[in-house]
């Protein structure tokens, strides 16, 4: 006797954790793209700028489509096995949202193959040159954690599949590091790297404080305020390089306030640093200086710029809804002036 309500093998749910974790990797791959342009005139890179944001802007909208789609497909199958008819209905939108995502992809690799040449392909064309050379900066601020932002996104999740998928394409001609902020034991995952510690070593002024707050909060020194991989760049081409990468990049955790400028400080005043051709910053949020209103954006803005003598080109990333949408917050205004004045330029996703 056939079974009625026997289980229908439908789209695989596995593919969909895939699409979704590959956005932050479509993202990080065009900026790198990006980040060193060549005899290019304004209006025309403007033109793509704006090509390249309404696409990952409609890529970001599919993410979500894609999302929501198999958390309810996944509902229906565990509590509603009867409803066969409902599941069958889901799986078609599953498909048609998977058909979109995968246009979706086709527009952003049509981009690259028409905008983003080298210098070889056609010198009347306006070309761009992939930087070996680059720092890579994570904010691990508390409001990175799905449970932590109005939003509920998940957001360091999104910028370690780019990292990841970033380094994963690296060949022995890239030499990169990756910097993170705050720098507390709670920004690592003990359960995940044993061995992992906090670099550098916090410094032996910190420890008069009888709290790590107060230390955190002394403005002249660099108490918890950021860590770093490697401390200089290294080259990443090998398998087993790419592994201890990856590992430690799935250590880092969301935890505490946002000490963006002593981490860019860090990297643009320090001489491991010196032939870095770019950073790439990673931010949801504005500065702990600038919410706790002991400097103005400008004064902050200048003072970095001030401090980046070797005309490193900044490029910022803001993640989250608030960042996509291009809302009027201090925080987008922030990422996209830094980028703006330091030869960059701002992305939200």
């Amino acid at each position: 006797m056939r079974r009625l309500n026997r289980e229908i093998n439908i789209f695989n749910l596995s593919m969909l954790d895939v699409m979704t974790g590959a956005l932050g990797a479509v993202m990080i791959i065009m900026i790198v793209l990006l980040t060193q342009k060549i005899g290019i005139e304004s209006m025309t890179c403007q033109d793509v700028k704006e090509e390249l944001i309404t696409t990952t802007d409609t890529l970001s909208k599919t993410t979500e489509e894609l999302t929501e789609t198999r958390k309810e497909l996944q509902t229906v199958r565990e509590n509603f096995p009867e409803k066969a008819g409902t599941i069958s209905a889901l799986t078609k939108t599953l498909n048609a949202t998977a058909d979109k995502f995968s246009e979706v992809i086709k527009k952003v690799t049509d981009i690259d193959k028409n905008f983003f040449k080298t210098p070889e392909d056609d010198d009347k064309l306006m070309a761009f040159q992939i930087p070996h050379k680059i720092v890579m900066v994570v904010d691990l601020s508390g409001s990175m954690a799905p449970e932590n932002n109005r939003y509920k996104e998940d957001r360091l999740s999104q910028v370690k599949a780019a990292l990841k998928m970033f380094i994963a394409a690296m060949d022995e001609k890239y030499q990169i590091d990756i910097v993170f902020f705050p720098a507390f034991a709670e920004n690592i995952s003990r359960e995940q790297c044993p061995g992992f510690t906090i670099k550098p070593d916090i410094d032996s002024r910190c420890r008069k404080f009888e709290r790590r707050d107060e230390a955190y909060d002394s403005a002249d020194l660099p108490c918890y305020k950021y860590g770093y991989f490697e401390g200089s760049l290294m080259t990443v081409s090998s398998e087993k390089e790419k592994y201890d990468f990856y590992k430690k990049i799935a250590c880092l955790k969301p935890y505490h306030d946002t000490p963006t400028e002593y981490a860019l400080e860090y990297i643009l005043t320090r001489d491991p640093y010196r032939s870095a051709e770019g950073i790439i910053l990673f931010s949801d949020g504005q500065p702990d200086s600038l919410r706790k209103k002991t400097t103005t954006k400008n004064e902050l803005l200048k003072r970095i710029k001030s401090m980046n003598r070797r005309n490193m080109k900044i490029f910022t990333m803001g993640i989250g809804t608030e960042f996509r949408n291009q809302e009027d917050t201090e925080a987008v205004d922030f990422l996209r002036q830094l980028a703006s004045q330091n030869n960059g330029f701002y992305i939200g996703f």
